[in-house]
């Protein structure tokens, strides 16, 4: 039987927070990169990877000042469904996003899934910059996801039900020009859950990587590890792939064991196993335009 959840102070705690971050960005992140400038002869690193996702994930890459970042993702079926499924190609999902650069260090986004009819509301924001005066790359993302999805009649759940939320910090680190790799913590809040041995929050971890095979293809993976102490019937994501440069357009082709495009359904609730081939074939589409 479903268990539900609902806790106000947090649920409210957690919109304060994400509020109050997004605010301070946005109005002293510039002012406060500009002093540290001030004086020093940096050299920042660009194009740790080519787009804003590695695979499924968020990178640390973040839509520049006053550009819209138009995305399509499609997944489509398993490869082991057959021939008449072609092999998975019948079937498909699809997310759409818009990312709006509002500093070259602050973005706000929303996106539609049609995996559980969901809408996501997010933001990026860059905290750190790799350059020869610090190491890495560190944003924060964040995300509130709503499931529009309709219920069974006898599931009279509230408004609250359907909403959970994501918190992750990225930390990217261009080693050379061929590889980068970039680790993720992240915490996802689901105020629904569907047993009473999951808890509302769940913690993981992502992995992932780069390689430049040319001026314009890459060989990307991503891994996202769980970290639990109950049992459920979810494995954790697995992907590979490759992003292809041309022009104002990058095209991402990936195989992944998790059919669901964003992180509360592809980090916590992939069902796929790669060594029974529950392998979905994907690709991403992303166009920047200037505004």
């Amino acid at each position: 039987m479903l268990r539900l959840m609902l806790n106000l102070r947090k649920n409210k705690l957690i919109i304060y927070t994400i509020f109050f971050i997004n605010i301070n960005f946005l109005l002293a992140q510039d002012e406060l990169l500009s002093i540290l400038n001030e004086g020093n002869d940096k050299v920042y690193t660009i194009a740790t990877f080519k787009a804003t996702k590695v695979i499924n994930g968020q990178s640390t890459e973040i839509t520049g000042k006053k550009n819209l970042n138009f995305i399509i993702e499609h997944r489509f079926g398993t490869l082991n469904s057959g021939a008449y499924e072609l092999w998975g190609l019948d079937q498909a999902l699809m997310r759409m996003s818009l990312d709006y650069g509002l500093t070259n260090f602050s973005s706000l986004g929303l996106a539609r899934n049609t995996h559980q009819k969901t809408y996501e509301f997010f933001s990026k924001n860059k905290i750190f910059r790799q350059s020869n005066f610090f190491p890495f790359n560190i944003c924060m993302y964040n995300s509130l996801f709503i499931n529009t999805i309709r219920y069974p009649l006898i599931n009279n759940y509230p408004f609250k039900s359907r909403i959970s939320y994501l918190y992750q910090i990225l930390i990217s680190r261009k080693i050379n020009e061929f590889f980068s790799f970039q680790i993720s913590p992240t915490l996802i809040h689901s105020n629904l859950v569907s047993n009473n041995l999951i808890p509302n929050d769940q913690f993981s971890v992502g992995f992932g990587q780069r390689i430049k095979l040319s001026k314009r293809v890459t060989l990307n993976s991503e891994y996202f590890y769980r970290f639990k102490n109950f049992i459920d019937n979810y494995k954790n994501s697995l992907s590979i792939g490759f992003d292809i440069e041309t022009g104002g357009h990058v095209f991402q082709l990936h195989l992944t064991n998790s059919q669901g495009m964003f992180e509360k359904s592809f980090i916590n609730e992939t069902t796929g196993r790669w060594l029974d081939g529950d392998i979905y074939f994907g690709f991403n589409i992303s166009r920047i335009f200037s505004l």
